[in-house]
């Protein structure tokens, strides 16, 4: 089994062990690239039907996705991140509506310390990149098709 589906179970497990009231997960506001949410939820459906698993959520994957993107180097996601920004200038909006996704806390904390990252490194702006970056790199670590 691909290293994304054992992170995709685990985000999957927390969720579904969650104790209403404590706080081992949280919602956070993202805005994903149109072609990069529409990767991830093709993925979603597909894993649904092959996993049987029929309450799987984009916060799973999103989750996941983080998780997996945490053991990158800093430099290679700023420098993945501008590539990504590069890859959609002059594109009439390509992103979705923000939307909130469920993740842990030590998902949403490492998010935080990203945004420290990205102002030492004078690379303000990248973070919503990264975020698609990240989800990217993820689903292809799935398998999935690659959302350009």
């Amino acid at each position: 089994m691909p290293n994304g589906y054992l992170l995709l179970a685990s985000s999957y497990r927390i969720a579904k062990s969650a104790v209403p009231g404590k706080t081992s997960r949280t919602k956070r506001n993202m805005r994903l690239n149109t072609e990069v949410a529409d990767a991830l939820t093709r993925q979603m459906l597909t894993d649904k039907r092959l996993l049987g698993i029929r309450d799987l959520k984009a916060s799973h994957y999103v989750d996941a996705a983080l998780t997996y993107g945490r053991t990158a180097d800093v430099a290679t996601l700023i420098a993945q991140a501008d590539a990504f920004r590069e890859r959609w200038l002059g594109e009439d909006d390509p992103f979705e509506d923000p939307n909130h996704y469920t993740i842990t806390v030590a998902n949403n904390d490492w998010l935080d310390d990203m945004l420290d990252e990205l102002t030492l490194a004078k690379a303000n702006g990248l973070h919503g990149y990264m975020i698609n970056v990240i989800i990217e790199a993820y689903l292809s670590e799935l398998g999935a098709p690659s959302a350009t």
